[in-house]
């Protein structure tokens, strides 16, 4: 998903429904919330200075997104962990994807009931996956999906059910995932490890990032 500065906003699947009009909340908070679901249902936060506050109100009503106020510990503890924020001259603001698990930590801190996700169209993958355990030309792959995943430690030694960090879009950060099968001219076929119902992608040996030395993070 692209977000402001570019031109392809993507829209979010629900209208703000915890914003408070700033003149309302007195004091300015500490730090303040912006989140919800995009269209593809994909959760996205980010914490933002509270003294920007009405800033970020008309961020969240631009954007169709919710707004928190981290007024008890428990919302400043969550804020911490989101990352931070921005708003563009535009008037829109950075908001990033974050995990499954904070954002339904953050769903019920603040006690917004979660959006559902919107219904996908049905298509046929451009390339139609070889079958489970066979790489390019064929040959089995004792690292196929379904196999227990591993983090390669080097780009050359990256295969079927490797976990890697490719990069979503402008502005939107590396996040893990997992070979799915090769394709030709040193390209790999991958899903997202945390959004597996996105689909499958493409990304080039040279567009991929190797996890961090040592991670075990969703490997198992």
């Amino acid at each position: 998903m692209h977000l402001d500065p570019s031109p392809a906003v993507a829209a979010f699947a629900a209208p703000p429904a915890l914003v408070t009009p700033a003149a309302q909340v007195g004091a300015a908070p500490s730090a303040v919330i912006l989140f919800g679901r995009d269209e593809q249902g994909r959760p996205h936060a980010s914490r933002f200075d509270g003294s920007n506050l009405a800033g970020v109100e008309a961020a969240a009503r631009l954007m169709g997104l919710h707004l928190g106020v981290a007024d008890t510990a428990a919302l400043r503890d969550l804020a911490n962990r989101f990352p931070a924020g921005r708003l563009f001259p535009s008037g829109k603001g950075f908001v990033p994807f974050v995990k499954a698990d904070l954002y339904a930590r953050l769903l019920a801190a603040t006690g917004t009931p979660d959006t559902p996700m919107p219904g996908k169209a049905a298509g046929k993958p451009a390339d139609a996956p070889p079958p489970t355990g066979a790489g390019s030309g064929g040959k089995g792959s004792p690292d196929a999906p379904g196999g227990a995943p591993k983090a390669p430690n080097d780009w050359a030694a990256i295969g079927i059910g490797s976990t890697v960090l490719a990069c979503q879009g402008p502005m939107e950060g590396w996040w893990e995932a997992v070979v799915l099968y090769t394709k030709a001219n040193d390209a790999f076929v991958l899903r997202w490890r945390d959004f597996p119902d996105d689909g499958e992608f493409t990304r080039a040996r040279k567009d991929l990032a190797l996890m961090p030395p040592g991670s075990r993070e969703g490997l198992g």
